[in-house]
């Protein structure tokens, strides 16, 4: 299985970027699809993200750091 890159999601068409505000696995934590992943902050809403693959996350992105939408901040290894 391929290596899945975690990247920040676009939410909203006026949206070009997003702060990584919170991981809710750590890094090297197992996670199934689906599982909530992490958390990101807008100027107008803040949004938990779901795993789009199932394996062991590593995280390149730091909480905190405004990112651009696509930016890559992590890995899901299977």
């Amino acid at each position: 299985m391929a290596d899945f890159v975690v990247r920040i999601p676009r939410v909203s068409v006026a949206v070009s970027e997003a702060e990584l505000t919170e991981l809710l696995v750590e890094s090297g934590a197992h996670v199934d699809e689906g599982d909530p992943l992490f958390v990101i902050a807008t100027e107008k809403v803040d949004q938990e993200i779901e795993a789009g693959a199932t394996g062991i996350v590593t995280w390149t992105g730091e909480v905190g750091t405004v990112y651009d939408i696509g930016a890559d901040i992590g890995v899901i290894t299977g």
